[in-house]
């Protein structure tokens, strides 16, 4: 698995890919149904067939389960192709927009964003844990636009980071039904770079 097998492992029993599965799962299914606020170890532990004793296991708390569970439709980091700063700019937003395939999923982002305000805690570990890496990744890209002389070289890349996410990312959140196409995404990601490009 990608994020899962992140996640510490306690002594024990071997873990059981079959269980570790069906309680992603039964996380998201919840998510989608009852948002933050209706999805619980009881309801997840019955949704997936196993004891709450078995999530423990596994995963600190409530709050590491939903984390995991939501970068799981993100999958691992992509890997950036190198060859120009919209090929990598462009694998990226499509990394940005994997998971959205079902409307189980899209709903599962759109209760996420949604409510994360109310949950700091699990907005802090969401943050560290998925956003930040894919934040430095952007960065270490536009660096590399920067170096080969395809981006302006007076660019706050912090700022520059936020500015290429922001356009897709919002549209997303404000679509939960989309499910963009690559056709799409170069849209967006050519409008940004018109602007920040070395003339």
């Amino acid at each position: 698995m990608t994020e899962i097998a992140r996640v510490e492992r306690r002594s024990g029993r071997p873990r059981s890919e079959g269980a570790d599965r069906a309680i992603i799962e039964a996380t998201l299914d919840l998510l989608a149904a009852s948002g933050i606020a209706g999805t619980t170890i009881e309801g997840i532990a019955a949704r997936a067939g196993v004891g709450k004793t078995t999530i423990y296991r596994r995963w600190k708390g409530l709050e590491s389960l939903i984390c995991d569970a939501v970068a799981e439709l993100k999958g691992p980091l992509p890997t950036l192709p190198g060859t120009s700063i919209r090929d990598d700019l462009l694998a990226l937003a499509e990394a940005a927009a994997r998971g959205r395939e079902s409307a189980r999923n899209r709903k599962v982002y759109a209760c996420f964003i949604g409510e994360m305000t109310r949950y700091p805690a699990l907005d802090a570990q969401y943050r560290e844990s998925v956003i930040r890496p894919r934040r430095a990744l952007t960065q270490s890209a536009l660096q590399r636009g920067v170096e080969r002389g395809e981006l302006r070289d007076d660019l706050d890349l912090e700022v520059m980071a936020e500015i290429v996410t922001a356009p897709t990312l919002h549209w997303m959140l404000h679509n939960p039904d989309l499910n963009p196409t690559r056709e799409q995404l170069e849209q967006f990601l050519d409008g940004v770079l018109n602007g920040v490009a070395r003339k």
